[in-house]
Parts: structure tokens; C-alpha cells; sequence
């Protein structure tokens, strides 16, 4: 069996290390994204710059965008994302922290899962799920 280039083997491992609690951000990984529209790469540069374990809402980017009008055109962007977990919109939730939805296999479970691996904190709370943040 051929081994996959060094940048597609570097993305392999770092996803996989994502995905077994190690705080990755993957902003390493080279992403084409000339088919994009500008917003939409404007969005996932925003997402990308978003740590492990942290969230944003769709109203917060849109303001960050410059017009809290935009979180519905975020959430769209967010949903056509080629590129999850490169470009990592599990990061990005609804309103009041609420889970938003996923359009990864599993929806929104694999989203609150993704989070839960991060450590992520929402509100006040410790972690995600429970007291000790994991």
C-alpha cells in the first residue's frame, strides 16, 4: 500500500490526535479553498482560529463580520464545510450556547462528542458534560 504524501499523512495525524483529546488546532493543514466564496472563506478562516476546548456562537462570528444580521448566512457556510474537522464548526454553536446543528454523520451527537474530547467549556460550567470537564 502507497503511503499518502507527507502533508495528507501530517493532516491524518493531526485529526487523529484531535479526536483523541490532544489540543490541535490543525491551522497547519493547507486547505484549497479557491472554489470558495470569499465569505465562505472568511467564515472557516474565522473557525479555524477558534483554540480546542473554546466555542464561539453564529451571532458572535456575525458580529465579527461586522453585521449581526449574518448569523444564518454563518450557519449556512458552516454547513456546506468541506473540510471538518480541518476547519472546525463543531466549535461553533447556537444562540445561548445551545448545540446548533451538525451535518457531520451522527449531527449534532458527534458535535456535543467533538466538544466533549476538547473539554470544552460553555457558560459558567466546568465542561461540557460534566464536573471534571471531560
Amino acid at each position: 500500500m502507497a503511503q499518502p504524501p507527507a502533508t495528507v499523512q501530517a493532516a491524518i495525524e493531526g485529526i487523529q490526535a484531535l479526536l483523541m483529546g490532544e489540543a490541535r488546532d490543525l491551522r497547519e493543514v493547507p486547505l484549497d479553498m479557491t472554489r470558495l466564496t470569499p465569505f465562505q472563506r472568511e467564515v472557516y478562516a474565522m473557525a479555524r482560529a477558534i483554540p480546542p476546548g473554546q466555542t464561539r456562537t453564529y451571532g458572535e462570528m456575525a458580529q465579527a463580520l461586522g453585521d449581526a444580521g449574518l448569523a444564518r448566512a454563518v450557519g449556512q457556510a458552516l454547513g456546506h464545510n468541506p473540510f471538518a474537522p480541518v476547519v472546525p464548526c463543531h466549535r461553533v454553536l447556537a444562540a445561548g450556547s445551545r448545540s446548533g446543528g451538525f451535518s457531520a454523520r451522527g449531527g449534532v451527537a458527534t458535535k456535543l462528542r467533538m466538544l466533549q474530547i476538547e473539554g470544552a467549556q460553555i457558560g459558567g460550567e466546568p465542561g461540557l458534560f460534566d464536573g471534571d470537564g471531560r
